[in-house]
């Protein structure tokens, strides 16, 4: 609902307003609490408590709040209000009376009344630090310079208030985590309460500051031990970061007998022990977490890579699959995966192949020079898949046919994909610099194969010449120089 984005992130609605209880009245509204839950009216069964209540701390204007508060929990606000009314006769500087009224409001999704009462609490109790936070939070979306000035003006009024770590949970709940994470580290992180150094590391987090965050998780980990949520945040950023402790932490949660699982922790798991080059372990990790929840195809894919980083190629392109059959919005980058999956059976295959033939098993050469044929169609129509689907990449998929044929040894094959696509670039009046990438490292292929394969500089030269005028690599420009005989000249 609404109302929540004018009170504090997961406090209850008991208590929103109340002060440190007197152990006069602690035992006494607990009572009358547990009594409004079962008649919020507080005119049937719980009437009598209440009476009794009133009778006896009538006279004490905290106690009257706690009251209000009580009334406020089961969002009987008109009560709520009324009590609030009651404490402010005994007392009209009670800052957490007027408080109490802004909460109503808020709850009520009445943020300008809501502010209005916290403004009066500010002023008239300017020592609380409640109603400056909770004016801030009102104003924390609707106008973020107004929500810093107040908790400023906190700053100067209660000096020994945590207000940087009050800065940052504003940002953070306002959406700017890059302020929330400046704010935050102004704080002493020991005085950080426990949610608010969780919102702390999410917002390291979020902005890709994962070291910090690991450091972060590790003390809110050692000050709240029994909150297994720092593991996790601890995993999270520990992966990110590419820490050796990362595994470390994923087992510690993923053992915890008292947390609930995630698909994600799985998977958080999986990339621990894949970073660590524990592939077998975490290819087990990512089944586990797709089994969980099947919508989270990314799964699919990292298992691919994994068993590509075991050698494995068949695998690699049985998950490869399944990836992209089951997630219509794969990048271009997925579909350049599965067909460097096949590029590599097509290498493998074509190297079984030669040491046949060197060891005259004619069969079995012909055998790999057929699965060497057909990986290679399968990797062309997957860059035929990729243009059908993402049509910008045309280009990309040229180059990639051509290329992956100049690296693969086909010659012949690579030209017929390279000079259409050259011809085309050249054919522009003015070039990008994906043109220009495109056509310079496309020459340098063209311009290997002639000069050095079929021994054709003056064939060579031209490709060469886009390469020195184009080119950003020193190495190909170098050896574009050598064939154009600009070396000899300098």
């Amino acid at each position: 609902m609404k109302a929540v984005k004018y009170l504090l992130m997961g406090a209850f609605i008991f208590g929103l307003s109340a002060p440190v209880m007197a152990q006069d009245y602690i035992s006494a509204i607990d009572n009358v609490s547990k009594a409004l839950k079962s008649d919020p009216t507080g005119v049937g069964s719980a009437k009598q408590v209440v009476k009794d209540y009133l009778k006896q701390f009538k006279k004490n204007p905290k106690a009257l709040v706690a009251l209000g508060n009580s009334y406020l929990a089961v969002k009987n606000y008109e009560q709520a209000n009324a009590i609030a009314d009651m404490a402010l006769k005994k007392n009209k500087n009670l800052g957490d009376a007027y408080i109490l009224k802004g909460d109503a409001e808020a709850l009520k999704d009445d943020g300008g009344n809501a502010a209005m009462w916290y403004q009066q609490a500010m002023q008239l109790d300017p020592k609380n630090p409640m109603g400056y936070t909770r004016y801030a939070n009102v104003y924390r979306k609707r106008s973020p310079s107004e929500s810093e000035r107040v908790l400023n003006e906190l700053r100067a009024n209660v000096p020994e208030y945590p207000i940087d770590a009050e800065m940052g949970h504003n940002y953070y709940e306002s959406g700017n985590d890059a302020k929330a994470f400046e704010a935050f580290s102004r704080a002493k992180i020991n005085s950080i309460s426990e949610s608010y150094i969780a919102e702390y590391v999410l917002s390291a987090f979020s902005t890709g500051k994962y070291d910090k965050g690991l450091e972060i998780a590790k003390t809110a980990i050692s000050r709240f031990p029994k909150n297994k949520a720092f593991l996790r945040l601890a995993m999270f950023n520990a992966v990110e970061a590419n820490s050796p402790d990362a595994v470390s932490f994923a087992e510690q949660l993923i053992n915890s007998g008292d947390v609930e699982k995630r698909s994600n922790d799985f998977t958080y798991y999986a990339r621990a022990l894949m970073n660590a080059g524990k592939l077998t372990e975490a290819i087990e990790q990512f089944s586990k977490a797709f089994s969980m929840d099947n919508t989270q195809v990314a799964n699919l894919q990292s298992i691919s890579e994994a068993y590509t980083a075991l050698g494995d190629m068949d695998k690699a392109e049985e998950y490869s699959i399944k990836y992209l059959e089951n997630n219509p919005n794969a990048k271009p980058s997925e579909y350049s995966k599965l067909a460097g999956v096949y590029i590599e059976k097509t290498k493998e295959a074509m190297e079984l192949a030669k040491a046949a033939k060197e060891a005259k098993k004619t069969a079995e050469a012909g055998q790999y020079d057929t699965d060497a044929a057909t990986n290679w169609q399968k990797a062309l129509s997957i860059y035929d898949k990729l243009v059908a689907k993402h049509p910008h990449t045309a280009d990309y998929a040229a180059y990639q046919k051509g290329h992956q044929a100049f690296v693969l040894g086909m010659d012949d094959e690579a030209i017929t994909f390279l000079q259409p696509l050259v011809s085309n670039i050249r054919a522009k009046s003015e070039l990008t610099d994906d043109d220009k990438y495109y056509l310079s490292n496309s020459c340098f292929d063209l311009g290997y194969i002639y000069w050095s394969s079929k021994n054709d500089l003056d064939a060579a030269k031209p490709f060469f010449q886009d390469v020195y005028n184009y080119s950003t690599v020193e190495t190909h420009k170098n050896i574009a120089k050598k064939a154009l005989g600009l070396d000899e000249e300098q």
